[in-house]
């Protein structure tokens, strides 16, 4: 079996779909948990939000039994000041018609009535202003009992009202409090799924460079021997593989697709897709091809040295093919698992991977 082929079934998708596929059973029971809090924290949220709905439902209602309890209270005061005006009212007619019946009685006015019509007139009058005065304080005093009534109602109502929203505040801050427990139960338990793959895709990516060249030397050895060519030392510059701005480095950082922590294992270069990308050192192509997350792929065997170009766009070499130092092998791309055009450039020193950066 060619290396190429032991190479493509060792490297199955990126490092993070190996990841995911070695921690599958180890997080299944982390996951249930997390799925577990997850849905307790849901069902509590769900019940909070329900609960503040209730709580607002029940302020507004205060607030319009409050409104309504102030009216009343100024009809009532009102009312009691219209009442107290009767009631010096009728206070003075009741003198006045005291002292004109102590004074004059019946008598004086039949003797100064020109006639006796005049007479039965001015009874009638006196007798029409007091049943009016009674009539109207009857009335005044039955609109008074009343609002005293509404007013007694709506001071219950409103003590009722401000009960409930008491209630329901309490209900709210207990809520509050199990949903914020609840939620540090899954960030908990998520920050553990999270530290477990991250441990197992730094794990996978090693494991995979590890993969890559594994049984790979005795087959370059072999084919740099017969190209007869002249292979770089160590400590030599090679040539930087194509333009444009670094826009990840070497080093630990978070998956831009997956979204966790991983030793990021290369460079990221970003050129425009179509971007020229040259050989670093003078080697033989080990393999060109699409591998997974890596997508189009090429890794140049130079002795000392090894490197791998990811997510190309086109492959202009081909397996077991001498590649001289500065040559154009390919175009920047972004196949694979990718974000937008770049070259990802990984390098290997005597099997160990190392920063690119750090050898030009």
């Amino acid at each position: 079996m060619s290396f190429v082929r032991r190479a493509t079934k060792a490297l199955v998708g990126t490092a993070a779909a190996v990841a995911l596929t070695i921690g599958l059973v180890p997080f299944a029971s982390a996951e249930d948990a997390v799925a577990a809090a997850q849905a307790e924290l849901t069902q509590l949220q769900t019940e909070a939000a329900k609960v503040e709905r209730d709580l607002e439902t029940s302020k507004q209602e205060q607030v319009t039994a409050q409104r309504q309890y102030d009216v009343t209270t100024a009809d009532l005061d009102a009312q009691r000041v219209l009442v107290e005006q009767m009631r010096v009212q009728v206070g003075r007619v009741a003198v006045a018609a005291h002292q004109q019946s102590a004074n004059l009685g019946a008598a004086a006015l039949l003797f100064d009535a020109d006639s006796e019509e005049r007479f039965l007139s001015d009874m009638a009058v006196m007798q029409s202003v007091t049943a009016i005065t009674d009539e109207q304080m009857v009335r005044l005093g039955a609109e008074q009992e009343r609002l005293v009534d509404l007013e007694a109602a709506q001071a219950d109502s409103l003590k009722k009202i401000q009960a409930e929203v008491d209630r329901q505040t309490e209900l709210a801050a207990e809520y509050d409090g199990k949903v914020a427990r609840a939620q540090l139960v899954v960030d908990r338990l998520s920050a553990e799924q999270k530290a477990a793959l991250e441990s197992a895709a730094n794990r996978a990516i090693m494991d995979a460079n590890l993969a890559l060249l594994a049984g790979a030397e005795a087959e370059a050895a072999s084919l740099l021997s017969r190209s007869g060519i002249t292979l770089p030392v160590s400590g030599e510059k090679g040539v930087w593989p194509t333009s444009g701005p670094i826009t990840s480095p070497f080093g630990y950082r978070v998956n831009p697709i997956g979204g966790y922590s991983e030793l990021h294992d290369g460079t990221d270069i970003a050129p425009p897709c179509g971007t020229p990308v040259r050989a670093s050192w003078t080697g033989v192509v080990l393999s060109a091809r699409a591998e997974g997350g890596w997508g189009n792929r090429i890794i140049v065997d130079s002795g000392t040295y090894k490197a791998a170009y990811n997510h190309l766009q086109t492959m202009a070499v081909s397996p077991g093919e001498v590649v001289q130092a500065g040559q154009i092998i390919a175009s920047v791309g972004t196949t694979g698992y990718s974000t937008g055009c770049h070259l990802h450039f990984s390098t290997w020193v005597n099997g160990q991977i190392v920063d690119p950066v750090s050898l030009f």
